[in-house]
């Protein structure tokens, strides 16, 4: 499950070329029923299908660079090395982590089946993935066992998570590590650009001036790299390195305009049901922005802040 963008995120519908040229925008009815809860299994398996040809563009690039940082600290190519992937989604780390080092057992986690389906249907014959459902607040159990993992990563999920630092996820996470094991996570970096919730934000203001957005976070969560890194060492990781990653959400006009109106991102949804308006003005006003100020959807920007470090001592 990755928060926003499992952006976090399907079954989408293509548009036609005909219905690309219709002249009279389509109409869309609004409702505030479908506003989210992030945490809430359903809502990720409704968005599982279409995950990877939005979100998971953006989410790929940050793990294969998250990936480099962790074995760097400690190398995955080590004959013990055993990972596991918190909130995995459909796998955008997972089948990342399994291609460059095949001989590593890995297991896929997260609280929602339909993204794990979607995750096994995309693997490798012959890959070491397993797949636990499992709330990544609380892992151990199963075969998430404590202290059987050299490297944990989670890419995109702790984000739905409140204070993971002070509330005591991070020292769940830690109990799954072996001593000097590695903790990897990549988050949104809403400190910076965020060119999706830019373009739904200022073409909402451009049909209505009065509009609010919803928060792009529940309360208390994560915003950025920098409370990333200081969350890691305040729950006692050591070695800790960080940095600011830009992925670019950059799936083209036709990409965007999927994966806001027909993904069933919760986003996507909770976006929708906060503006109280005319949604077909909105979506005229989201591809004038797309075609002027983002390149046709080829220059959205996006960043994640990306940090690794070592197991807390005991």
């Amino acid at each position: 499950m990755s928060v926003f963008f499992n952006l976090t995120s399907n079954p989408l519908t293509l548009f036609s070329t005909t219905s690309r040229l219709e002249t009279k925008p389509p109409q869309f009815a609004m409702t505030t029923k479908g506003v989210s809860n992030p945490s809430e299994p359903t809502q990720w398996d409704s968005a599982a299908a279409q995950y990877n040809d939005a979100v998971g563009r953006s989410s790929r690039i940050g793990a294969t660079r998250l990936i480099a940082m962790a074995d760097s600290l400690s190398p995955l190519s080590a004959a013990d090395a055993h990972a596991i992937d918190l909130g995995a989604g459909t796998g955008s780390l997972t089948h990342q982590l399994a291609s460059s080092f095949p001989a590593v057992p890995i297991l896929a986690t997260d609280i929602s089946p339909g993204m794990l389906e979607q995750l096994m249907a995309l693997n490798v014959r012959g890959s070491k993935i397993t797949t636990q459902v499992a709330d990544m607040a609380a892992p151990v159990g199963g075969e998430a066992a404590e202290g059987a993992f050299s490297h944990v990563f989670s890419t995109m999920a702790i984000q739905v998570l409140p204070e993971p630092a002070s509330e005591g996820t991070l020292a769940q996470w830690s109990r799954l590590l072996k001593p000097d094991g590695v903790i990897a996570i990549a988050i949104w970096d809403f400190d910076e650009d965020c060119g999706p919730h830019a373009i739904w934000n200022d073409a909402c203001r451009a049909v209505d001036p009065s509009y609010v957005p919803p928060p792009q976070l529940p309360p208390r969560s994560w915003t950025g790299c920098s409370q990333l890194e200081e969350g890691l060492k305040v729950a006692g990781f050591r070695d800790v390195q960080a940095e600011v990653t830009h992925l670019g959400f950059d799936v083209g006009k036709e990409g965007f305009l999927r994966f806001f109106w027909e993904s069933g991102n919760p986003m996507t949804l909770e976006c929708r049901g906060s503006f109280h308006g005319d949604l077909g003005k909105v979506r005229t006003e989201m591809e004038r922005l797309l075609d002027e100020v983002y390149g046709g959807g080829s220059k959205i920007p996006l960043s994640a802040g990306l940090a690794v470090g070592r197991r807390p001592d005991t």
